[in-house]
């Protein structure tokens, strides 16, 4: 094969590699043509476009500072989401979302969960253990807005579906490396009103904090709170259906691994449907 030949082919075979999320993301959209298509276990990624202006949604709370010794430093917002988009944002992304709940054939969490995003470091494909999943176009809107409102960048959205009061998260921190070393995390309610728990790691002496969250509510954890404090959503009797999104930032490549592996898995992909969740097909 000649030199001319070999850089063609290459050529070729970079460009089918490097085929951006974005298409992906639109093909997904592209083949959402019935009001009942969907995600499903071999096309995770279908999701229909919302039907609604996220724009609507947005309240006008500027943030109020929560800032407490030993090293707590919160960024609050009271209804960031206002009614009545809030619920029709919460109804969209029960529906329209794929949720996982079992890892593989052994671990179940206590709550569905699916992730979007990618670090920036613009690895190959060929890095990552799944494939990562391009931001779905809603939640993309909903990104921007918060990183107008928080200053900061995101590359990574989680949601969790806690489906009644038994569905819960422990305690813990996210202070994994591949966040960085001052990761700024904002998480935002929708739905069931739930208590946000807070302890500091090692000082006795700190007073645990907790807040009620409401649907539309968005807290931001910034600075040194990852590293010195953990937080946690405790089981709460006769509650009904939260959703959670959080967005961080993936610093590298191990970071985008980790997500995938641990809120996708290998488990099947489920649905909300008629009140409940349904494995995909």
């Amino acid at each position: 094969m000649s030199t001319s030949t070999q850089a063609k082919s290459q050529l070729g075979k970079r460009k089918r590699d490097d085929k951006t999320l974005d298409e992906h993301a639109t093909k997904a959209r592209d083949d959402n043509v019935l009001p009942d298509s969907g995600p499903t276990t071999a096309n995770p990624l279908c999701i229909n476009a919302p039907t609604f202006p996220i724009d609507s949604a947005f309240g006008s709370d500027p943030g109020d500072a929560i800032l407490k010794e030993p090293e707590l430093d919160l960024l609050f917002f009271k209804q960031f989401l206002k009614a009545p988009g809030r619920k029709a944002l919460f109804d969209y992304m029960l529906a329209e979302l794929p949720w996982y709940r079992t890892r593989g054939m052994t671990i179940r969490t206590p709550r569905w969960t699916c992730v979007w995003g990618c670090d920036d470091t613009g690895a190959p494909l060929a890095a990552y253990k799944k494939k990562p999943r391009p931001i779905p176009v809603a939640l993309q809107e909903l990104k921007q807005h918060v990183e107008e409102r928080t200053g900061a960048t995101y590359n990574f959205i989680l949601c969790n579906y806690y489906e009644n009061g038994k569905d819960s998260i422990s305690w813990h921190s996210d202070d994994e490396s591949f966040l960085g070393p001052l990761p700024t995390i904002a998480s935002l309610t929708l739905g069931s009103s739930r208590d946000f728990a807070m302890k500091h790691k090692t000082d006795k002496s700190a007073k645990p904090e907790k807040w009620t969250l409401d649907s539309g509510d968005m807290v931001v954890m910034r600075g040194t709170t990852q590293s010195k404090w953990l937080h946690s959503i405790p089981k709460r009797a006769n509650a009904g259906g939260r959703i959670n999104i959080t967005f961080r930032k993936a610093m590298n490549v191990a970071g985008t691994n980790n997500y995938y592996r641990y809120n996708v898995g290998e488990g099947p992909v489920h649905r909300w449907r008629n009140g409940e969740m349904i494995e995909m097909p």
